[in-house]
């Protein structure tokens, strides 16, 4: 599954112009290849059978989270309230409560994220179709 997410990212990725397609391509190959590698090692090794149900019960919707995010860039709904968005969700599932603690640090992880790529790296982000989205 994890190497499918990665393959699939990797090819979303893609579609992005030159230079903002990089970062995403590498990280999304890093995520292909480690669910490859997870996968050859339980092959050779033999790992005994493990139930599924308690791990999908969070990979599944984090899946979602992520895919949806994804979808809202190819969107054109700019990088801000798809990322913003996510993070609230992905907060939410990985057990964080309290609806300002959410808002607050979903919101610094997105400022950061913004910063980072265009201050720090100069990518350029996917524009928003809509007027006054970023």
């Amino acid at each position: 599954m994890l190497a499918g997410i990665g393959l699939w990212a990797f090819w979303e990725a893609s579609g992005f112009d030159a230079r903002s397609s990089t970062y995403p391509m590498i990280v999304a190959g890093l995520l292909a290849a480690s669910g490859a590698g997870i996968a050859g090692m339980s092959l050779v090794r033999g790992a005994p059978p493990v139930a599924l149900a308690a791990p999908l019960r969070a990979a599944l919707p984090a899946g979602g989270i992520i895919a949806a995010w994804a979808a809202a860039l190819g969107f054109g709904l700019g990088f801000l309230l798809p990322t913003l968005l996510m993070q609230i969700g992905l907060l939410w599932l990985s057990g964080m409560r309290g609806v300002l603690r959410i808002l607050g640090t979903a919101l610094l992880i997105t400022v950061a994220a913004y910063a980072l790529f265009v201050a720090g790296l100069e990518v350029p982000l996917p524009r928003s179709r809509v007027p006054g989205l970023i």
